[in-house]
């Protein structure tokens, strides 16, 4: 078991009140964690030896770059989690590193898990999914992909030529259903109408399994062979569809670039570095074809070793739960921690993985391809986030923001005549959004339409949980509103602490024609900014860079919490509607919602799909679709 333990380095980096601590440190393999005179976490890293690398930061600390210098004079405290083996304490390391994000440590742009096809091969009839974690022993998974697009259009292309079912239905072969529109599309065999054997559809499926290994030549073949039985036995309409099956399928394969005639699966990694920039560039290849690419961009990095960097992308892709290790990894020098992340795959996958750093031949070519990839992928991430940094100038300089907002997270409120109050907050970071740090509210403690009190309470739960789990505040915190909402905001987070760690600013739409000044008839078009003991709210220039960065945040805030608004009003629709019904209590209520998702679903429903509802007899069912019919 991992234990954690905390050692005090009073005076921030002084040595001589540091030396009793240093030296009763363990010689264990481990995870430790630099923290700041305000318990902020600074630097989190591993080492086989805690006592060895810790110690290192203190001893000859001028021998340092000034990045580990200045973070060295910071330390304040310090804990330690003391792991079995080398290989926990990488993995731990990146699970902590992707939760606290330290300052310290490197960041990566991106910290999205990557995207699978889930083949459920362990059901009667199997389905293929999108999913980002590999959690179910019982299902084949295929990937990963860079991105969700990426993988919506490999399961576009499964379901329009291949005939499997999307339904959520768990089949037993028993049981028949009525068909959805797919079936007359033709584009699903009806399994859930029993029209169809077990094994005519798991002919299909194997189709489905050498489409994503890319196998095309022996799925040609296999559809040029059904294509001629069908012709000779006079189904000339089934025959033309493996036709057009066969063209389909011959495009979408010409169009994939291949590396290895081998058929190998692969990741290949390069890195390419300019001025205060790196990228890391990664090419995923499965059976011997290109699957797609991906990309890192690690800004301010001139201080971090390339073998620091090359780590971090690799942990970013194999360290999480549910990622799959191909058997063979290229990289482009000999990688530090080679060994140890070896074992660490070939323990996570179960098999021999290999990580190389070939010399020549066709291994080399292809981390040469990786390295001129992240060339222009690096030349084209600098110009974006120059483009990105100016932006954020320009806002941090008109409104006169005390630093640059990078993170910024904004507030809205909705409701329904003072009903069924919500409030949304979105993320948006270097100037995009972050739909990972999004989160949505349920007032509570108000009856009625009082934005300001809704303010209050989102704010106040908001910041309350980021303070006690030590969560980064935001550089700055957008309100949609004006000096009122403003003022709440300004007085919690004061109550908080927090008032002077972050900019807050308050976005409303331009005044009255009566207070401008103006005709009645006289259109008052434009938008101010108002910040907290400020009396002159700041104008906005119409179609500027920061009116439309501030739009941009404020507009999909207001969406978010439409949003979710909706999604309880159909619950609440189908509750108030089902309330009605004698027989159907708060359970079978909520069993009916989770099933069916909302009252248009549940109406459009058969007597058979009613009654696949736990809890929901023949009787209960018939009575339930005769009142939502009626």
């Amino acid at each position: 078991m991992n234990k954690e333990t905390r050692h005090a380095v009073k005076g921030g980096g002084d040595i001589s009140s540091a030396r009793d601590k240093l030296s009763n440190l363990p010689n264990l393999p481990g995870v430790y964690l630099f923290k700041d005179d305000q318990q902020s976490i600074l630097y989190i890293g591993k080492s086989k030896s805690i006592r060895n690398r810790v110690r290192s930061y203190f001893n000859n600390s001028a021998k340092h770059n000034l990045r580990i210098q200045l973070m060295v004079s910071r330390i304040h405290d310090f804990s330690l989690i003391v792991t079995d083996t080398e290989a926990e304490a990488l993995i731990l390391e990146e699970q902590l590193i992707k939760r606290h994000h330290p300052r310290y440590n490197v960041a990566l742009k991106d910290g999205k898990s990557y995207p699978y096809c889930k083949l459920t091969v362990g059901e009667m009839y199997p389905r293929l999914m999108l999913v980002r974690e590999k959690i179910d022993a019982k299902s084949e998974y295929y990937g990963p992909y860079p991105s969700v697009k990426d993988a919506r259009q490999v399961l576009k292309a499964v379901m329009t030529y291949f005939p499997l079912r999307s339904s959520k239905m768990l089949l037993d072969g028993k049981k028949t259903y009525r068909p959805c529109l797919n079936f007359q599309m033709k584009r699903c065999l009806a399994p859930c109408r029993g029209v169809v054997s077990v094994e005519e559809y798991g002919k299909v499926v194997r189709q489905v399994r050498l489409f994503l290994k890319g196998r095309d030549k022996e799925l040609l073949r296999e559809l040029e062979q059904r294509m001629e039985q069908s012709s000779k036995k006079l189904e000339y309409e089934k025959s033309a569809q493996y036709r057009d099956q066969i063209r389909a399928m011959s495009r979408i394969f010409e169009r994939q670039m291949v590396l290895d005639v081998k058929g190998k699966d692969q990741d290949v990694f390069n890195l390419f570095r300019e001025a205060d920039s790196t990228g890391v560039q990664v090419l995923f290849i499965r059976n011997g074809r290109l699957l797609g690419t991906d990309f890192f961009f690690f800004e301010d990095s001139s201080e971090a070793s390339a073998d620091n960097l090359l780590g971090q992308a690799l942990h970013r892709i194999y360290m999480p739960e549910g990622s799959i290790v191909p058997r063979e990894i290229l990289l482009p020098f000999e990688y530090t921690d080679r060994k140890l992340l070896e074992d660490a795959l070939n323990k996570k996958s179960e098999r021999r993985v290999y990580v190389v750093c070939p010399q020549k031949g066709r291994k080399k070519e292809l981390v040469t391809m990786a390295y001129n990839n992240a060339k222009v992928n690096l030349s084209e991430e600098r110009r974006r986030y120059a483009k990105n940094t100016n932006i954020l100038k320009h806002v941090k300089y008109e409104l006169k923001l005390n630093r640059l907002p990078k993170v910024v997270e904004a507030f809205d409120i909705s409701h329904l005549s003072g009903t069924m109050t919500v409030a949304s907050m979105v993320c948006w970071k270097n100037n995009s959004a972050s739909n990972k740090d999004y989160r949505k509210y349920k007032i509570k403690s108000i009856s009625g339409p009082d934005d300001f009190a809704s303010m209050k309470e989102v704010l106040t739960r908001r910041y309350k949980r980021a303070l006690a789990e030590g969560e980064k505040l935001p550089d700055l915190i957008l309100i949609d509103g004006g000096k009122g909402q403003i003022n709440i905001a300004e007085k919690v987070l004061a109550e908080l602490g927090i008032l002077r760690k972050v900019d807050l600013i308050g976005l409303a739409k331009g005044r009255s024609a009566r207070k401008m000044g103006r005709s009645r008839g006289q259109n008052v078009d434009y938008e101010y900014v108002v910040k907290p003991k400020q009396k002159n709210e700041i104008r906005m220039r119409r179609n500027s860079d920061v009116l439309y960065f501030l739009q941009n945040i404020r507009d999909e805030s207001h969406r978010f919490a439409i949003e979710f608004q909706r999604k309880l009003k159909r619950k609440d629709t189908l509750h108030s509607r089902i309330d009605d019904l004698q027989g159907i209590g708060p359970k079978r209520r909520r069993l009916l919602l989770k099933h069916f998702g909302s009252l248009t679903g549940l109406r459009q429903a058969s007597l058979d799909e009613i009654m696949q509802v736990p809890g929901i007899p023949q009787n209960l069912a018939q009575e339930i679709q005769d009142f939502l019919q009626s």
